[in-house]
């Protein structure tokens, strides 16, 4: 609850479904503050709108470095131009390292950030994926880097970015704009914040992976960490996703919402052809003696995305596959289905959605998925929804919203 003066008689309720760690009540009271000051000054309401952008901005940039948050901000004002235009045709990129070093007085002022960023030439000297700029804590070039080719797959870092954010230690903050306009900010080797839509972002990783696994084993936060991950890496490729995670008890129920030509193990087929025959009027048991195996349905003209994916997957886990190729599966239009102990049930399926479900298809099918475990929708435009079925109450709840 926010009070903006002492003396005022009302407060202000900022809430969200997933908790406020200590940093973040920090950034409002900052925000708070800044906005205070602006409303105390008399400044005209038709300015207001403007600043408050800035305001969330700076407060920002105070959070993450008390020493080079001038340079930080400066460096994301910059960039924010370049993501609104282009280059010789194509979207700028761009990846900074503000660093702890304090360059000298004397530094040459044709080196400073602001006036580099300026120049058109800038656009070509690095790209936050492979090459980056570490800039000084008070806002001086000093030097071009080459990020490490290796890197720690289970960084809380989009997989695009996690080799310049394994260079964010101790006090040396990562900035990136990636091609879509989206600006990303690193400290300690995640991402803290990112501008996404205009809008500014904060992500608890650690708050949400542990709300997606709670009260459950060692293995099962092992298996919800990587599907948080991927669903973070499906989120910024913004292709859009569905998964869920399921209850061990509701491994078969899950299967009522699946086709048969979407299982991707032997078990649930046979399951789901018994099903077919039991509720089949011209059908008996003896047909299921006479119904062909696995391996031959698999041949079937029409279960090429089935009989691939079976491939490359190979018998894996969810979270034994590597990273990158768990987000191009979660990318494939409907939903991906993890069983209990991270065997992958199904990856593309067409749920079959329950009457009276209401908005898109992913939202419908992620709430429709939510009754049998954890389950989480990306949108295209990369915001992100965890649900859970509150079995008390008997409906589905919000985990986390991220935007």
């Amino acid at each position: 609850m926010v009070k903006f003066s002492k003396t005022d008689d009302y407060r202000l309720v900022i809430k969200r479904v997933q908790p406020f760690k200590s940093f973040e009540v920090s950034l409002v009271k900052s925000i708070v503050e800044e906005m205070s000051t602006i409303y105390s000054s008399g400044i005209s309401q038709s300015y207001i709108k403007d600043l408050e952008a800035k305001v969330t901005q700076r407060a920002i940039c105070n959070a993450i470095s008390q020493t080079a948050s001038k340079t930080i901000n400066d460096i994301l004002t910059s960039v924010e131009s370049w993501g609104l235009r282009t280059y010789e045709g194509n979207k700028t990129t761009f990846g900074f390292i503000v660093s702890t070093k304090r360059a000298k007085a004397s530094t040459n002022s044709n080196l400073k950030i602001t006036h580099l960023l300026k120049s058109d030439f800038s656009a070509l000297l690095s790209d936050g994926i492979n090459t980056c700029l570490e800039v000084s804590s008070n806002g001086f070039l000093l030097n071009y880097l080459t990020v490490p080719k290796q890197f720690d797959q289970s960084l809380l870092v989009p997989y695009q970015y996690i080799r310049l954010a394994s260079l964010c230690t101790g006090n040396r903050i990562g900035i990136c704009l990636i091609s879509n306009g989206d600006i990303l900010v690193f400290k300690e080797k995640t991402l803290l914040f990112a501008k996404r839509n205009g809008n500014w972002v904060c992500f608890s990783h650690d708050e949400i992976i542990s709300k997606l696994a709670d009260r459950s084993g060692e293995y099962t936060q092992e298996v919800r960490k990587a599907i948080y991950l991927s669903a973070l890496d499906t989120s910024f490729a913004k292709t859009g996703g569905c998964i869920v995670h399921l209850n061990k008890e509701d491994y078969y129920n899950v299967l009522k919402h699946i086709d048969i030509c979407d299982c991707l193990n032997e078990e649930c087929y046979t399951y789901k052809l018994k099903e077919s025959i039991s509720t089949s009027f011209f059908l008996d048991a003896s047909d299921e003696e006479n119904s062909e195996s696995f391996e031959d349905f698999l041949k079937e003209p029409n279960l090429i995305k089935t009989a691939t994916i079976i491939k490359i997957i190979d018998g894996r886990k969810f979270y034994e596959l590597d990273r990158k190729l768990r987000q191009e599966l979660m990318s494939i239009d409907g939903a991906t289905v993890v069983d209990a102990d991270g065997n992958i049930l199904a990856v593309g399926a067409i749920i079959k959605i329950e009457a009276g479900s209401t908005g898109g298809g992913r939202l419908a099918a992620a709430k429709t998925l939510s009754k049998y475990g954890m389950s989480i929708k990306i949108s295209n435009d990369g915001s992100m929804e965890g649900f859970r079925m509150d079995k008390q109450k008997l409906r589905v709840r919000p985990l986390f919203v991220l935007g």
